[in-house]
């Protein structure tokens, strides 16, 4: 990068001379050269402009050149080139010494330069110098690319990074957690989780998610960061972290930065797509539980028990169902509604084992849900929920609540209670006010039949319920549960296909068929209460 310092220090350019003293956008690097004779140029140059002028327009009244100076100043420029000898034929001292009081850069030009020359020899050297950067910036990107092919590790790409721009590099994750960090921090003395809790502060307190600004080191000096979001996901960046971004050397410019940045958020969403294929296999592998729990009638499922899954032989077993609060009214989602669901199940997922140690988190890409499951009795949980809600806010813009359903001993039963809370989340829809953590309740009434003979229960549940009562054919079953379900979500087609996982069409034809069995219309206020009763009842005396 070229300055105008690296300009006046070149023999070509030894009969230019510089005005002031001292000044510090002597170091800045010229991006552009001008020529101009109006004084409303600051409009229409860009940053680090070197502007070149005879200052024709001000040859009576020299003094106007403090305000173009005052201009130039705003605009960003480098520095002001006037030629001296046709229009001027000296510069006012008073000129020269506004400049020099403001530490703004003023080179005198002799006659016999003509200024389209001038223009030309420093942008053969400026553009010399972008060549040489572009040429260093896509090599840069060729071996990150490289990487990428090889299916690198983001270590071995921090690393490799870190030895490119020689300065400590910390890559973050949305949450502000470190994913991984360049050697320089193995030091117990200087972790880099030290500057990642400061950085993380600094744009709570400023609301800076970008640029450069000073932090505090180990030894608490003044230390100069340069925080770059990388943007895997459109709304919740992650964040490279590079530390004294001054010393970085030439040719590395910020163009090679943001190559490296780029080809760094393909590798990190690859990554995450890898992630994610993992995490839908468990997610299926959740529904096929919940399927066979159905199906099967509260038998344990000991040919699912699966460990690589992280589930556990058990006593206690309760679903949660997981939501942000104010998603809840929208018949659909937005892009960043997706997305926020997306970043609240990872979260879950990174930090479930504080909250839940045996906890498994289940996120369905096609309904946009999260289920969280418990394997363990919590000596708290709307405590431990609670907790959760307000970690997470502490990272993410989150007002997420807690659907629950009732816990079960046996993993044979585990789809009662994600039916539970899932109805929960659905009747939380209709609330006008969301309280954060809303538990299943089974209806009251229940309990008026606990003195009467088990005869009379049992003739009562067969004379409603015929074949449903107590089904042991595995289609008979499918119908019972559907039934069930169906009268939970108020009888409607669409809330019931979605808590069983299935198409409309199939609910259509089950409850076509149990009406079949019945010979009623299971929507009607009498028949409908005594089909709860029955299906209550019958579930109670085979527990």
């Amino acid at each position: 990068m070229t300055s105008l310092k690296d300009l006046l220090n070149l023999p070509r350019f030894s009969d230019l001379t510089l005005l002031n003293t001292t000044s510090d956008r002597l170091d800045h690097p010229i991006k552009s050269v001008e020529i101009t004779e109006t004084p409303d140029i600051e409009h229409y140059i860009t940053e680090d402009c070197f502007l070149l002028s005879t200052a024709m327009v001000y040859k009576n009244q020299q003094t106007e050149l403090i305000p173009l100076i005052d201009s130039l100043i705003q605009a960003k420029a480098v520095g002001l080139g006037i030629k001296v000898g046709r229009f001027l034929g000296t510069l006012d001292a008073a000129v020269i010494h506004y400049a020099e009081e403001v530490g703004f850069p003023l080179i005198l030009i002799p006659d016999q330069y003509s200024l389209g020359s001038l223009l030309h020899q420093i942008l053969d050297i400026v553009w010399g110098t972008r060549h040489e950067e572009l040429s260093f910036a896509l090599d840069i990107q060729k071996r990150f690319s490289d990487l990428l092919i090889q299916d690198a590790s983001n270590k071995v790409i921090i690393e490799q990074f870190s030895q490119m721009v020689k300065t400590p590099v910390i890559l973050l994750n949305p949450y502000w957690r470190i994913l991984t960090h360049s050697i320089h921090f193995n030091d117990s003395n200087n972790r880099a989780d030290y500057y990642a809790y400061q950085i993380y502060d600094h744009v709570k307190h400023t609301d800076k998610q970008s640029g450069s600004f000073l932090i505090q080191d180990a030894n608490r000096k003044d230390i100069h960061i340069s925080l770059i979001p990388i943007k895997v996901h459109e709304n919740f960046p992650h964040y490279l972290i590079i530390l004294n971004p001054e010393h970085i050397p030439y040719p590395i410019s910020n163009f090679a930065i943001e190559q490296a940045s780029m080809v760094l958020s393909y590798i990190l969403f690859k990554n995450e797509r890898v992630a994610d294929s993992k995490y839908a296999q468990e997610a299926d592998f959740y529904k096929e539980l919940i399927d066979y729990s159905a199906q099967n009638h509260h038998k344990e499922p000991d040919r699912l028990m699966n460990a690589k899954f992280g589930y556990i032989q058990s006593n206690y077993y309760q679903v949660v169902h997981v939501y942000e609060s104010s998603l809840l009214k929208l018949s659909k989602l937005t892009p960043y509604g997706e997305e926020l669901l997306l970043m609240t199940s990872r979260w879950l997922r990174h930090n479930i084992k504080q909250y839940f140690s045996d906890g498994l988190v289940f996120y369905f890409e096609q309904s946009k849900e999260i289920m969280l499951m418990i394997q363990a009795k919590p000596d708290n949980l709307n405590e431990s929920l609670t907790k959760i809600r307000s970690d997470i806010a502490k990272y993410l813009p989150l007002n997420i609540v807690f659907s629950v359903g009732n816990a079960y001993p046996n993993l044979g039963q585990i789809s009662q209670s994600h039916s539970q809370a899932h109805l929960v989340y659905e009747e939380r829809k209709a609330q006008q006010e969301v309280t954060p953590i809303m538990a299943y309740e089974n209806k009251g009434v229940f309990h008026l039949f606990n003195n009467l003979e088990y005869n009379d229960v049992r003739f009562f549940c067969q004379t409603a319920l015929k074949d449903l009562a107590y089904p042991e054919e595995d289609s008979l079953i499918e119908l019972r549960k559907t039934l069930h379900v169906y009268l939970n979500s108020q009888c409607e087609i669409a809330r019931t296909a979605g808590t069983l996982f299935v198409h409309r069409n199939t609910v259509k034809y089950r409850i076509q068929r149990i009406e079949e069995i019945l010979g009623l219309t299971v929507n009607t206020p009498e028949d409908s209460l005594n089909l709860r009763l029955a299906l209550e009842l019958s579930e109670e005396e085979q527990k």
